[in-house]
C-alpha cells in the first residue's frame, strides 16, 4: 500500500517542476536575543540526529571526514559522495575518474554551476582549488576538470563503487544513496521515466550529485525534488517527505559520449 502511494504521488509530480537540491553553506548572524527562527533551529537540532549538520537548516548527520582523505594530503580526495563547493553553491559528487583524454574528471549535478566555477572540497580545510566545472549537460549533469591537486577514488565514506550503469533495478527496490546534507538513506525505486527515475529516499539542499546506487553499481545522479513537496529536512518528518528524482547512470555516460570533450569515455578510478 505504502508503495503504492509513493508511485502515486510520484507519477502526480513527475510533471511539475523540480526543486533542486544544491545547497549553500551560510553561518547564521549573531544577535543579542535569538530570533524565532533560532528558536526553531534550536528546537529542530535538539530534535534531530547529532552533528554535525553541515548544511544550514539540515538535521541529519552529515557525513564526516574520511580517513583516506585525511591520509591523502596534500592532496586533496576526491570520489563518490565527496561534498563540493561549486562556486557559491554546496553539492555531492556523483563520480570521479578519467575520461577517454586522460583527464581526471568529476560528475555532479549540473544546476550545480556555470562555466568557469572554481571548484573546492568541503572536507578540505585549505580551501584548494581542485578543478573549474565546465558545462552542464542535457540531463542535468555537471563535467569538472580536476586539475594536480585532486586525487581520484572510487569510495569515499559510505559510497563504495565497483561499476557504472546498467539495467536499474525493478519498481519497489531498493537503492541507496549518500550526499553531504542527508548523509546516507535508502528507499524504494517508485517510478521510471526513461533516462530518469522517481525514489522515496531522504535528500535535501546539498545533496545535489550524489551518487545513487543499488550493491556497489553506481545507478543514477541524484537531481532534485519536486516543487510544492517539503524536502528531508528533519527526522520529525518520518516518512511525509517528497520523492526525489534521479537520472539514470547510462543517460549521463551517453550524454557526455555524444557531447565529446571533457568527460567523453569517462571510467571510474
Amino acid at each position: 500500500m505504502l508503495l503504492r502511494s509513493l508511485h502515486r504521488l510520484a507519477v502526480l509530480t513527475v510533471a511539475a517542476a523540480a526543486t533542486v537540491l544544491a545547497g549553500v553553506a551560510v553561518a547564521p548572524a549573531a544577535n543579542a536575543l535569538p530570533s524565532a527562527g533560532q528558536v526553531v533551529d534550536d528546537v529542530l537540532t535538539a530534535t534531530g540526529e547529532p552533528g554535525p549538520h553541515r548544511i544550514e537548516g539540515q538535521y541529519f548527520t552529515s557525513p564526516g571526514v574520511p580517513a583516506a582523505a585525511e591520509q591523502a594530503r596534500p592532496s586533496v580526495l576526491v570520489g563518490p559522495s565527496t561534498p563540493l563547493i561549486v562556486g557559491p553553491s554546496v553539492c555531492t559528487t556523483t563520480a570521479a575518474g578519467y575520461d577517454a583524454a586522460g583527464n581526471a574528471v568529476a560528475v555532479t549535478a549540473g544546476h550545480c554551476g556555470v562555466a568557469g566555477d572554481e571548484v573546492r572540497s568541503a572536507d578540505d580545510p585549505e580551501g584548494t582549488v581542485i578543478g573549474t566545472f565546465q558545462r552542464s549537460g542535457a540531463v542535468d549533469n555537471g563535467i569538472i576538470l580536476l586539475n594536480a591537486n585532486a586525487q581520484v577514488t572510487s569510495s569515499y565514506n559510505a559510497a563504495v563503487l565497483s561499476s557504472l550503469g546498467g539495467p536499474l533495478p525493478g519498481e519497489g527496490s531498493q537503492v541507496c544513496k549518500t550526499g553531504i546534507a542527508t548523509g546516507t538513506t535508502c528507499g524504494p525505486l517508485v517510478l521510471t521515466t526513461g533516462s530518469g527515475f522517481a525514489m522515496h529516499v531522504c535528500s535535501s539542499h546539498g545533496d545535489s550529485g550524489a551518487p545513487v546506487y543499488a550493491g556497489g553499481r553506481l545507478v543514477g545522479l541524484l537531481s532534485g525534488g519536486f516543487a510544492g513537496v517539503p524536502s528531508c529536512r528533519t527526522p520529525l518528518q518520518g516518512p511525509v517527505h517528497s520523492p526525489v528524482m534521479a537520472v539514470t547512470w547510462d543517460a549521463v555516460a551517453a550524454e557526455m559520449n555524444a557531447a565529446g570533450g571533457v568527460g567523453a569515455g569517462f571510467r571510474m578510478a
